[in-house]
């Protein structure tokens, strides 16, 4: 098996810290997630790919610290108060060669590519990509929030229910004190 990471760069990483501070506001498209802070700067995330191998992407968050004032955005008081914690997770990306295509009309041999978290590696997977593929915080106050990459390419996909995110924690094996991460 071949592999590759293709995590967080270290801008990303202090991009993300900055949202353990207070914030004001939130503006959530398809492709991006913009946390207004306290100070009215931003950390904007998004998605990012490589093309590891020929015919094999993979996606990683990205997020960059916007200093120009921005006011936009859906208020956020659940995450208005100092001390927010901020978790990174790491994702995999594989690919394992497949027989041939279901489309009567195309039948050539091919590859079928996953995603999910490490422990879902296939033992038939030719080539794997560690990514940084999800992000949680959580509030002080104990509301908590979900950004990790989407379905689509370049797609987000932001969970504030608090049940899909203490799933997604059990899930990746995060083990929060007081299991309250996710209640909104």
């Amino acid at each position: 098996m071949r592999q590759y990471k293709y995590q967080a760069t270290d801008a990303t990483v202090e991009a993300l810290r900055r949202l353990r501070a207070p914030w004001a506001r939130l503006h959530v498209i398809d492709t991006a997630v913009t946390v207004v802070l306290a100070d009215e700067t931003a950390v904007i995330i998004d998605v990012e790919a490589a093309d590891v191998e020929d015919a094999f992407e993979a996606f990683r968050l990205r997020a960059v610290h916007d200093r120009t004032p921005m006011v936009y955005g859906e208020p956020a008081p659940a995450f208005a108060a100092p001390g927010n914690d901020v978790v990174l997770f790491t994702g995999a990306t594989w690919s394992e060669a497949g027989g041939t295509t279901t489309t009567p009309i195309i039948r050539a041999p091919g590859a079928v590519s996953f995603s999910g978290h490490p422990g879902q590696l296939s033992e038939h997977a030719d080539v794997v990509c560690l990514t940084t593929d999800a992000v949680v915080i959580a509030s002080a106050g104990g509301a908590g929030v979900l950004i990790r990459t989407g379905l689509k390419p370049y797609a987000l996909q932001l969970v504030r229910d608090p049940e899909p995110v203490r799933a997604f924690l059990r899930e990746r094996g995060y083990a929060a004190t007081g299991d309250d991460a996710g209640d909104a």
